[in-house]
C-alpha cells in the first residue's frame, strides 16, 4: 500500500484484505557503491543448507542536492534521517528478528539527484518540491510513482536477470509516491502494493518504498504487511474473526478475534482495541509464547500488554516482539505448509501460492 507521509504524522487508509493504503514519497541524486559486489553472486535460495538467506539489495535513494542550501541532500534540508542510516538498522533488525536467517547485502546504493516519474509522466523540479514542503501544499496528484518506468531506467530488468540482485530498495521523502511493498515481474503478486507481473525480467522480485522522513519502526511496519499479505496468499485467504488455519491464529488478538489472541497483527497487537494500538496497557492472555515453539504448540499463554514489548517506542519494540515470533522452524507443517515463514517472504520464487514447492 502507499504512504501519504507528513511531517506531522502518518496517515494509513486501511484496506479490507490486509493493512493500510499509503502513500510513501522520495527524491533522487547521484550513484556511488558503498557495498563490494560478491565475486561469485548466489541466489538466496542456493544458500538456504547454509541456515540462511542472503538477499541481494539494490538502494535508488531519491535524495536530490539543494545548492542554495549549500549542497546538502534533501533529507538534510527537511531534517529528517539519513538512509544510509536507517538501511543499516533496518538490516540489522530483521537478521536479529530472524536469528540471523535472513541477511541483506547491499550489493549497490544510488544517490539519485531526481524525482520518480508520477503515473502520469509528471515530476518535481527541484523548486516546485521546495516550494510544497515549505508551504505543504500543492502536492501533485496523482501521486503515484511510475515504478516501470524508473525501474527500466535504472536498468533494475539487467541487474534481476543477470542474477546481480534479488530485491529493490526505494528510499525517499514526503510526496514522492511509493509503495510501502510493491512485486514486479513475471509470477508476481500483491504483497501490499503494486504488482508489476509485466516487467521485462525473467522472475519476481520485491521494491520496497522508504520515507527518510520516518523511521525503522515505519520500515519494519511496511516488511509486517508484506508478510501479511504473503502469508494470506499462501493460506489462501484471512479473516481475523475465522480462526481457521495457523496464520490466522497466529495472527489473532482479543478485540477482532473473538477474545482470542496470539501475536497479533500489523495494525492490532494482541491487546489492541484500534488500528496502531502498540501503547494500549490493556491486559489480555496471549498464546504468543506457545508460537516460539511453532510447529509444537501445547496451548500455552500469558498475560501481556504494552510492557510485554516496552516502550517508549511501543511501534517499534512491538514490531521487534512480532517478528521474532513468526515461525522459522525446519520441516513441513501438518497443514503443508512450510514451518519457516520467512521463507516465504523471502525466498517466493521457490512456492506456488498455496505454499508448495514449485516443480514437486
Amino acid at each position: 500500500m502507499r504512504y501519504r507521509a507528513s511531517a506531522l504524522g502518518w496517515l494509513a487508509v486501511c484496506l479490507v484484505m490486509v493493512s493500510a493504503y499509503a502513500l510513501a514519497h522520495q527524491a533522487p541524486a547521484q550513484n556511488d557503491t558503498v557495498l563490494p559486489r560478491q565475486a561469485k553472486p548466489t541466489r538466496p535460495a542456493e544458500l538456504l543448507d547454509t541456515g540462511k538467506i542472503v538477499v541481494r539489495v539494490l538502494v535508488l535513494s531519491f535524495n536530490p542536492i539543494v545548492l542554495q542550501e549549500g549542497g546538502k541532500r534533501l533529507h538534510e534540508v527537511g531534517k529528517w534521517n539519513d538512509p544510509r542510516q536507517l538501511a543499516k538498522e533496518y538490516a540489522r533488525e530483521v537478521n536479529e528478528a530472524s536469528q540471523g536467517f535472513i541477511e541483506f547485502q547491499i550489493v549497490e546504493w544510488r544517490d539519485l539527484d531526481e524525482f520518480p516519474v508520477k503515473v502520469d509522466g509528471f515530476t518535481y523540479t527541484l523548486e516546485q518540491y521546495l516550494e510544497c514542503l515549505r508551504t505543504w501544499k500543492g502536492w501533485h496528484e496523482p501521486d503515484g510513482t511510475d515504478y516501470e518506468k524508473v525501474l527500466l531506467k535504472h536498468g533494475v530488468h539487467e541487474l534481476i536477470d543477470n542474477n546481480k540482485i534479488d530485491e529493490v530498495w526505494m528510499f525517499g521523502a514526503p510526496y514522492m509516491g511509493f509503495w510501502e511493498s510493491a512485486m514486479a515481474g513475471p509470477g508476481a503478486f500483491f504483497i501490499n502494493g503494486g504488482v508489476y507481473d509485466k516487467f521485462p525480467t525473467r522472475r519476481p522480485f520485491a521494491i520496497m518504498g522508504f520515507n527518510y522522513e520516518r523511521g525503522v519502526a515505519e520500515m519494519l511496519h511496511n516488511l509486517c504487511h508484506r508478510t501479511e499479505a504473503t502469508m494470506t496468499r499462501i493460506y489462501g485467504g484471512w479473516k481475523s474473526d475465522q480462526l481457521v488455519h495457523n496464520w490466522a491464529r497466529f495472527a489473532s488478538n482479543a478485540h477482532q478475534s473473538n477474545g482470542v489472541s496470539a501475536v497479533g497483527s500489523c495494525h492490532y497487537p494482541p491487546n489492541g482495541e484500534k488500528d496502531y494500538d502498540y501503547a494500549n496497557p490493556r491486559t489480555v492472555v496471549s498464546s504468543a509464547p506457545d508460537w516460539l515453539s511453532y510447529p509444537n504448540l501445547t496451548g500455552k499463554t500469558m498475560p501481556v500488554n504494552r510492557e510485554t514489548w516496552g516502550g517508549p517506542d511501543y511501534h517499534l519494540n512491538y514490531m521487534r516482539w512480532w517478528f521474532r515470533h513468526l515461525p522459522r522452524a525446519k520441516g513441513v507443517n501438518e497443514d503443508g505448509r512450510l514451518n519457516n515463514w520467512w521463507r516465504y517472504v523471502f525466498d517466493f520464487t521457490r512456492y506456488d501460492e498455496r505454499g508448495k514447492p514449485i516443480g514437486n
